[in-house]
């Protein structure tokens, strides 16, 4: 019995002494298309927001303290020069008429008859051109071509002088309207051409500075500039824009779009070192049509790889 044992025993690390030799695959380099970065010129370009409003636009309020008679129109609506609006009530400014017209009537008699002093006369002469001027006021009327963008008030509500009733906007001329910081009005003059987008539509349209305030604001220490716009796509007041403000030139390593890669919140690029591939994490700006703008993660000289597919460490060829 203990020789069967031993025998299995034998048999056993003779078995486990023999090795399954691995086989060896060769890694052959993938070839990759690179490019050197450069440092190179290009335009300092800033960009400021800002919001569309139409370069005619109005405030209609009322002038005298009265309760909403009518309303004929709704936002949206399209008015022209001289059409009514709203209606105020006009009773007690139509009763205060006829009493000053009646004392003014009367005055002027007894003026003529030197029965009243130039003096009462004009002083009746004055409170009846003004019930006459109140009374004129209970029509709102519209003050040019347009469309109403706006409406706070219904019937019955009470009307009061410098309270917003409705906002009328001339829908043929927009322009964009954005605060510039001090530190780069100076490249912004009347008359410069400026490119901006609006994003609501994706359009690129070129402007035209059309004013400039002469002055800054001393809170948040920018100058509104406002900018003619002439885009093919319809606008709106209220639009979101931005205007790109060239500013002289500056120098930057720009690198095409397709050697840019994204994993999670990690921005990178592979660079041919020696012969590998090696992936580098990169800090970017802006990016102009297929080109990015590369701020750190890779120096003047490097060879980025533009095309090919490639990991970390992996053998390239050029």
């Amino acid at each position: 019995m203990k020789q069967i044992i031993a025998l299995l025993t034998l048999v056993a690390l003779t078995g486990c002494s023999k090795k399954t030799a691995s086989p060896v695959v060769a890694s052959f380099p993938t070839t990759v298309q690179t490019m050197e970065a450069q440092i190179t010129r290009t335009p300092n370009v800033v960009e400021v927001v800002g919001t569309v409003r139409a370069k005619l636009n109005a405030t209609v309020a009322a002038q005298i303290t009265a309760a909403v008679r009518e309303v004929a129109v709704k936002a949206g609506d399209f008015v022209a020069a001289g059409q009514l609006l709203a209606k105020l009530d006009d009773r007690d400014l139509r009763a205060e008429f006829d009493r000053a017209k009646a004392d003014y009537d009367r005055y002027k008699t007894l003026l003529d008859k030197q029965a009243a002093t130039r003096a009462e006369f004009e002083a009746v002469e004055s409170r009846y051109k003004i019930a006459e001027a109140n009374l004129s006021y209970v029509q709102l009327v519209a003050p040019f071509d347009g469309q109403i963008t706006g409406k706070s008030c219904d019937v019955g509500d009470l009307a009061t002088p410098g309270k917003p009733l409705f906002t009328l906007d001339q829908p043929t001329e927009y322009r964009l309207e954005v605060n510039v910081p001090e530190s780069q009005a100076a490249g912004v003059g009347v008359g410069k051409s400026i490119y901006c987008v609006i994003e609501a539509t994706g359009e690129k349209c070129e402007g035209q500075v059309d004013e400039l305030l002469p002055a800054s604001d001393p809170v948040t220490r920018t100058v509104l500039a406002k900018i003619a716009l002439k885009c093919r796509q319809p606008l709106k007041s209220g639009m979101f824009g931005r205007a790109q403000l060239l500013l002289g030139e500056r120098f930057a390593i720009f690198v095409p779009k397709s050697a840019v890669h994204e994993r999670g919140q990690l921005t990178y690029v592979f660079v041919a070192d020696a012969g590998h591939a090696r992936m580098r994490l990169v800090r970017t700006g802006k990016t102009y049509l297929d080109a990015v703008e590369i701020l750190a993660g890779i120096q003047p000289g490097e060879r980025v790889i533009v095309t090919g597919e490639v990991s970390d460490g992996q053998p390239v060829s050029q």
